[in-house]
Parts: structure tokens; C-alpha cells; sequence
């Protein structure tokens, strides 16, 4: 037996030695398979350390606010230089680059002004334009031919009194939107099986699901989430005993909500151009569906568009005055709204055709106020107006919800753009690291932190 164990052990030794050695050349065999490779032009391929580098150097390149070199090149003399002529067999051609106006609307000046007004056979007043006038938007070129020199001069010294700088106006616009609402209410479940000994049932629905449905419904009548929400108070005792059941529970909620939003978008635009900034997001809406044959409800997911719309129309006037015709719609999608505070769709319009202020003034254009409150009572006749026992066969939904809107508008002579490289400056602080300072909590979290400065 001794000899037996000896051997088995002096077989065990073996095959240690042999596993030893079979690991050493499996060994050698991988780093000569390595040392193959690299010097195949693979040595990369378990290196991170130039991917590192290049990412490093694409991010920093990125990250980089260059200044565009071309920013300040001259407008080309052609645009800067008087009125041409040309002599034609028919007349004169004026070709004017239009300074501040387009050509389009300085036609349309031209021809209404040197245009002889007639009247049709029905009686309707025409204007015949003197002058052939075309219009070249890719170089903002007006070309007009005139009869004689005398008619191109009355038309050039119109035209330099017509096209004039126009005034742009800052418009800072102020929206405020406040929404609170208070949701009370409880539900009560009764059911007594063999009242007194006898065959007498209280209460006692069921669902098609045989689930105990509420005798008197609160809030979950308008609002099918809100049967999952709630405390119940109240007896249930053998539960799950057929015919020696007793169970009256009154499932009890209040919730409380509010939703603030403000905008301040700023706007520029020149006298009587209209300017618009409209913002959208397509938010999803959950649908909650029967269909015929099918015992539980399903839900169903869709989207809808909600979109914030600001539009203004400025128009100075020669006594200092600003008119302003707007037409601002706000759309929300996360107004809570009920026991469950639900996100719902709204969507509220103001047009104001116009309101005159002076310059630097704040005008406050709209204000939507609304209040709402609701209050449903069910209950079992005579036994609801039992005091406190009246809970147990009575329920009660009350909502009470109150919205308000607030425009405020503010124009304003522009004062201009800001210099290019001014902005740039800014654009860079605002996109600079943050500087870190350790406090007291740093130093406790993270005590061995590299603190010192690396630039």
C-alpha cells in the first residue's frame, strides 16, 4: 500500500515538471510571435500611447476660435461708385448700386413716382411707368433707362434721397409664464359579505378582472393613473375568503404643483422688418387605449410639436416714438396638471396690431390670467352626510389651478454690432476652464490631488 502512494506521487512530480517545461517554451513561442510582429510594422498595434497623442491633438485643434482673416477685407470699389451712364440710341441707361435698400424696393419707388396715373375702360386707375426699369440682385444693380440727361438727373437725386441708411432697433423681450395647482381627493372601497350572519352584501363591485372596483370614485374617474397613487386607510380582514369578507379602505392623495418659465430673447431688425425667433421640440404624449376584445387598456406613444414663437415688427416715427406690431405664442408641454401631475399641451396666442412707446421704455403687452376650480362630490344618499362615518360612503375630487402669461417688450435704437475681435475675445473667456480653487471639501475627499498650476 506505501509503495502504491510513493509511485502515484513520484507520477504526480512528472507531470508537474513536464507541465513546467511545456509552459516555458509556450512562453518562448509567444514572445517570439511578438517580436515578429513588431518588427513586421505591428509593434503599433499594443500601443495606445499614439492614438492617445493624435486624439489629444484633433480635440485642441477643435477647440481652437481662430480669427477669420478675411473679416475686414474692403467692399470692391464698383459698389462704392457714383452713378454711371450710358448713351443709347433711345435715351439714357443709369446703372446705381443700391447703398442701403434693395433693388427690388427701389424699383418699385421709381415706377410709382415717375409713372403717369390713367384710367382704364373699367374705370380703374393705372399707372403707366415712364421709364424701363430692371433690377440686378446679385450685384444690387438698379439699371434705368431714361429719355433725355435732364430725366436721369431728376431720377439719380431721387434716388439718393430715397436710399438712406435705415434705423435698426434692439428689441428686448421679457416672457414669464406661472402655473400652480392644488389636487385633493379620496376614493372608498367597501365590501361586506354576510353581514350579521346573514346573506346581507355591502359594496362588493367587481371588475372584469374580478378586482374590487371603488364604490365611490375620485379622481381616477377623469384620470386613469391615479389608481396607482395613494394611501389606504381603513379594515380588510380574511382576505381572499370567499363569503366572510370585510372590507372598507379609503384611499387618500393631495398633490401640489407649480411650473415657472421665463424667456429673454433679444431681437434685431430694421424699421419695418419684421423679425421672428421660433424654437421647437417634438415631445412625446402618451395615449391610454381600449380596444374591442381586449380586457386591459394599453398605452400608446405620440409626438407632437410645441413651439415658442416671437414676432415683431418695428416702425419708427419722426417724433422719437416706437410702434411695435406683435404676435407672440408660447407652447408648453410640461405644465403639471392633475392629481398625477401629467405634462399636457397649451398654446397661447396674443396679436397686438400696435402699441407706440418712446425709446428705453418697457411696454407690457398681454397678461393671461386664468383660474379654475373643481369640485365633485359622490356618495351614498343620507349616509355621506354622516360626520366622519360619511367618508367611508362618500368620495371627493377637488382641483383648484390658476395660470398667468406676462409679455413685456422693450425697444430700443440699436447702437450696432461689436468688433469682430472684441466678440472673439468674449467667445473665448466664456469657453476658457473654469478656475478650480480647492476648499475644505477637496481637501478631505481627495487630499493627494495635484493642485499646481499647469499652465
Amino acid at each position: 500500500m506505501d509503495y502504491s502512494i510513493r509511485k502515484i506521487s513520484g507520477g504526480k512530480k512528472l507531470i508537474g515538471v513536464l507541465a513546467v517545461r511545456n509552459t516555458k517554451r509556450a512562453f518562448l513561442y509567444s514572445a517570439t510571435l511578438v517580436f515578429i510582429l513588431y518588427l513586421n510594422g505591428c509593434g503599433d498595434f499594443f500601443s495606445h500611447k499614439p492614438a492617445e497623442l493624435q486624439s489629444k491633438a484633433i480635440l485642441d485643434e477643435l477647440r481652437k476660435i481662430e480669427e477669420n482673416p478675411q473679416v475686414k477685407n474692403p467692399l470692391p470699389e464698383m459698389y462704392r461708385s457714383p452713378p454711371q451712364r450710358i448713351e443709347v440710341k433711345d435715351g439714357i441707361k443709369v446703372f446705381y448700386s443700391a447703398k442701403h435698400h434693395s433693388v427690388n424696393d427701389l424699383a418699385k419707388l421709381v415706377k410709382n413716382q415717375f409713372a403717369t396715373m390713367s384710367t382704364d375702360n373699367k374705370g380703374q386707375t393705372i399707372y403707366q411707368p415712364h421709364y424701363a426699369i430692371s433690377g440686378n440682385p446679385a450685384v444690387n444693380q438698379l439699371i434705368i433707362n431714361c429719355p433725355n440727361a435732364q430725366e436721369a438727373d431728376k431720377v439719380i437725386e431721387f434716388l439718393q434721397k430715397v436710399d438712406i441708411p435705415p434705423i435698426q432697433v434692439n428689441i428686448d423681450c421679457l416672457i414669464l409664464e406661472r402655473f400652480a395647482d392644488i389636487t385633493m381627493d379620496w376614493e372608498t372601497s367597501i365590501m361586506m359579505e354576510n353581514l350579521f350572519g346573514e346573506r346581507i352584501t355591502v359594496g362588493g363591485k367587481t371588475g372584469d378582472s374580478g378586482e374590487l372596483l371603488p364604490a365611490f370614485p375620485g379622481a381616477a374617474l377623469r384620470e386613469s393613473k391615479r389608481a396607482d397613487f395613494g394611501l389606504d386607510v381603513g379594515y380588510w380582514r380574511n382576505q381572499g375568503v370567499d363569503g366572510h369578507q370585510v372590507r372598507t379602505v379609503v384611499d387618500m392623495l393631495i398633490s401640489r404643483g407649480y411650473l415657472k418659465i421665463l424667456m429673454n430673447p433679444t431681437l434685431e431688425t430694421i424699421n419695418g422688418q419684421k423679425a421672428k425667433i421660433v424654437s421647437r421640440e417634438n415631445v412625446p404624449l402618451e395615449k391610454i387605449l381600449l380596444k374591442p376584445g381586449f380586457d386591459e387598456p394599453f398605452s400608446l406613444t405620440e409626438y407632437q410639436w410645441v413651439e415658442d414663437s416671437l414676432e415683431v415688427t418695428p416702425y419708427v416715427y419722426a417724433d422719437g416714438s416706437i410702434a411695435l406690431v406683435t404676435k407672440i405664442q408660447i407652447g408648453s408641454k410640461s405644465k403639471p396638471e392633475g392629481v398625477v401631475q401629467a405634462s399636457v399641451i397649451t398654446e397661447r396666442t396674443i396679436e397686438v396690431a400696435e402699441n407706440r412707446i418712446k425709446p428705453g421704455q418697457s411696454l407690457m403687452i398681454g397678461g393671461i390670467r386664468k383660474t379654475e376650480e373643481r369640485t365633485v362630490i359622490r356618495g351614498f344618499p343620507f349616509l355621506k352626510d354622516i360626520p366622519v362615518l360619511g367618508i367611508l360612503f362618500s368620495s371627493k375630487d377637488f382641483e383648484e389651478r390658476s395660470t398667468e402669461v406676462i409679455f413685456i417688450l422693450t425697444p430700443s435704437i440699436s447702437s450696432g454690432g461689436v468688433e469682430y475681435t472684441e466678440m472673439l475675445e468674449d467667445l473665448r473667456k466664456k469657453r476658457a476652464e473654469p478656475e478650480f480653487q480647492p476648499g475644505l471639501h477637496e481637501a478631505l475627499t481627495d487630499p493627494f490631488a495635484d493642485t499646481t498650476d499647469t499652465d
